[in-house]
């Protein structure tokens, strides 16, 4: 589902962030990629959606060549949950979950039926969160928004960025549970970004670790 082809990426200042990377990750399969900060693993996830382009070297998803298809296009085909989820604060919960479904054309109401199904699936009660602005939201709530959003278009593939590093260490426990209980139900083809090589085995069906911009071991 993606594939990544010696793919470097070189910034002007000589910096190689990612030096010549090669692997797959296959359709309904959750790669983690470990590593400490500044090793190149957040930058390599970046590449999928384009929101950093590499020097050289090729990226495929789903067979396509990343570099062919239109950001905003590629972007909307691929859900993405970072640390501080991203949620708009002008908008409640439910308008924020149903974001990329309106922008990729779905009517309003088809768009928030939707993303209250996504609430509830990641245990917040529509009825009850869905009028809440993000402000009004714990921390773990708020990323459990976060990843309701990101899979409210029924994308094939993830995109996490630590996910839950930004919440306390039983929320976090929660979170991955909820998560692993998700995956088990949608089989997403998921990239996951950390620095904890607890959560990395815990979450990870292969776990990638990096060293200096290349990928060290990768295996189960």
């Amino acid at each position: 589902m993606i594939r990544f082809e010696s793919v470097t990426k070189r910034y002007p200042d000589g910096t190689t962030a990612v030096d010549d990377l090669s692997f797959d990750v296959d359709e309904g399969e959750l790669v983690t990629l470990v590593g400490p900060s500044g090793c190149g693993k957040t930058t390599t996830m970046m590449m999928v959606n384009r929101l950093i382009d590499p020097t050289s070297g090729r990226i495929f998803v789903d067979d396509a060549d990343v570099s062919g298809v239109d950001p905003v296009r590629l972007r909307r085909g691929i859900g993405y949950v970072i640390q501080q989820t991203g949620l708009f604060p002008h908008r409640t919960v439910l308008d924020n979950t149903a974001t990329v479904p309106v922008l990729s054309g779905w009517k309003w109401a088809k768009a928030r039926e939707r993303a209250a199904e996504l609430l509830d699936l990641v245990g917040l009660d529509p009825g009850v969160y869905g009028t809440r602005y993000p402000d009004q939201l714990s921390g773990g709530q708020r990323q459990r928004v976060g990843v309701a959003r990101a899979l409210a278009a029924d994308p094939p593939v993830l995109l996490m960025d630590e996910p839950f590093g930004a919440v306390d260490p039983v929320v976090r426990d929660r979170l991955q549970k909820e998560f692993l209980r998700l995956q088990a139900t949608m089989h997403k083809t998921v990239l996951l970004v950390t620095h904890d090589i607890e959560e990395a085995i815990r979450l990870g069906d292969r776990i990638a670790v990096y060293g200096d911009g290349r990928i060290e071991q990768f295996d189960t």
